[in-house]
């Protein structure tokens, strides 16, 4: 399996300082080809899985490149691409262009693979465990994900392209268990069928349709799979609700895992290295392969090829994303699909809020910081939301934003309570920056509230002992955080009296 670290999931070189502190900390950094060339065998043949979130076309490419240069050629290639662009847009990777051109770049990159890598399959799409005994969900969002990606790929290819796309999607289940074979032959089942109704006869049913993984774990042992009908109607109510609803549930965040938690900074010898790469390729063909991607990417034209050019000529991973950014639209704000809370709960939280902003000149305003690569948009928590139906002013400026940018949006909000949301132990480092910019610019005064979802042992957590108030997103509820922010502001006019 090739999973890159963080910041080139997200598309972002080791030496931007936004991968401060997650450079090689969950995988390997690659930044350019000659990064992948050292990572994978001689032999092109040998199959490679690759997990690289919303780089993951990039990677394709550059592996396409390398290949091209073994005796076997790209054509020997095998292996699998993890291409769910429903998934990858709800992870902390998650890409700055749209929902809507995620579907599309993961569109152009099966259609491409199909016909340029016969070998690879260009989306291998994995079935969650199910929560809480229930199967259907994990199905249903499973093949959304797979039909959400075709439809995507007949609106850009030819129509009798769309059957050699078909085969280069793949689904896999989360283990090898009687249950899961059950329900994987369930999946199978009305995958066939809902592509013949969709799209007329002529897709054959597959035997290698359906794998099964062989991780330990749970999966869907002891679950008897569900009815066809009951699986259709939830996959109607999703794609009916919009492709990339989420219900997932509460926000979770995974803290790095300790066998791969002894990185996280980029040393000189690497920037040194990644600079002379720079330095030492053609620039002029960097600068016309760059440009033939932001044309193709502008005109809904198939980017893999000039992606593969971008390789060839030793454009780097973040060039390569900062160009897709720029040229497709961008990403949404999100739509929270949060339950609001029960009258008599929201009535308790309004009277304790009304009774803490006493005095204010404007309705209690918080603003969301969300330093870090992480760019899941922490704004469609249950919690948030229901701070919201309480008239709490929530602004969120943004993922994925530096030090300075932050310091000058809360210049610009002023706001009452400032909440820091620690997505891993990089998103708490930069925090000691931030907290430190914050307080010489004048702002120290701000109360702050810092939400984490791990325990201490990785987030450092120590230094923010007396300067924020700390909790765990995955334990706080909405009356907890309403509670909190009364606390925080009451505190706040006590200490300026």
């Amino acid at each position: 399996m090739l999973r890159p670290d963080l910041p080139t999931r997200a598309g972002f070189d080791s030496d931007h300082p936004l991968a401060m502190g997650a450079v090689g900390r969950d995988g390997p950094a690659i930044s350019h080809l000659g990064d992948l060339a050292a990572l994978l065998p001689k032999e092109a043949s040998v199959p490679v899985v690759i997990a690289s979130d919303a780089t993951g076309p990039w990677i394709l490419a550059m592996l396409a490149a390398w290949a091209e240069r073994s005796p076997e050629g790209a054509s020997a290639l095998q292996g699998a691409l993890c291409n769910d662009a429903i998934r990858i847009c709800q992870g902390p990777a998650s890409p700055a262009w749209s929902a809507e051109a995620a579907l599309d770049l993961a569109a152009d990159t099966l259609s491409w693979s199909r016909r340029a890598l016969p070998q690879m399959r260009g989306a291998r799409l994995p079935v969650a465990a199910p929560m809480d005994g229930d199967p259907v969900l994990p199905l249903a969002m499973a093949l959304q994900s797979g039909l959400a990606l075709l439809a995507a790929t007949s609106r850009r290819e030819r129509p009798q392209h769309l059957f050699a796309a078909a085969e280069g999607i793949e689904f896999v289940m989360p283990g090898d268990t009687l249950g899961d074979r059950a329900a994987g032959a369930y999946l199978a089942q009305l995958w066939h069928a809902l592509l013949t109704e969709r799209y007329g006869a002529g897709f054959a049913p597959r035997e290698d349709l359906v794998l099964y993984s062989d991780e330990k774990g749970p999966g869907f042992a002891g679950i008897s799979p569900p009815e066809i009908d009951v699986l259709r109607a939830t996959l109607a109510r999703r794609e009916a609700e919009g492709t990339f609803t989420c219900d997932h549930g509460p926000l979770q965040i995974a803290p790095p895992s300790p066998a791969t938690d002894t990185a996280g900074e980029a040393g000189p010898e690497r920037n040194a290295a990644l600079a002379r790469w720079r330095q030492e390729r053609d620039g002029n063909a960097v600068q016309k392969s760059l440009l033939a991607l932001r044309e193709a990417a502008k005109r809904g034209i198939n980017v893999m090829g000039p992606s593969v050019a971008c390789a060839k000529a030793g454009v780097t991973t973040g060039e390569w994303a900062a160009v897709l950014a720029a040229a497709l639209p961008a990403r949404s704000r999100p739509v929270s699909h949060a339950q609001p809370m029960p009258p008599a709960d929201l009535a308790l939280a309004q009277a304790r809020l009304q009774q803490a902003a006493q005095g204010l000149a404007r309705p209690v305003t918080l603003l969301l910081v969300r330093p870090g690569l992480d760019g899941r948009p922490w704004i469609e928590h249950p919690v948030f939301r229901a701070a919201k139906d309480c008239g709490v002013d929530i602004r969120d400026p943004g993922a994925r934003l530096s030090p300075a940018t932050i310091t000058q949006a809360v210049s610009r909000e002023r706001p009452h309570v400032l909440i820091f949301c620690l997505a891993s132990t990089q998103s708490a480092q930069m925090t000691t920056s931030i907290l430190v910019d914050l307080q010489k610019a004048g702002f120290g005064s701000i109360p702050v509230l810092g939400f984490i979802a791990s325990g201490e042992e990785w987030l450092g957590l120590e230094e923010f002992a007396g300067s924020m108030t700390l909790r765990n997103i995955g334990e706080t509820t909405a009356p907890a955080l309403l509670d909190d922010l009364a606390n925080l502001i009451i505190s706040r006019r006590s200490a300026s009296n």
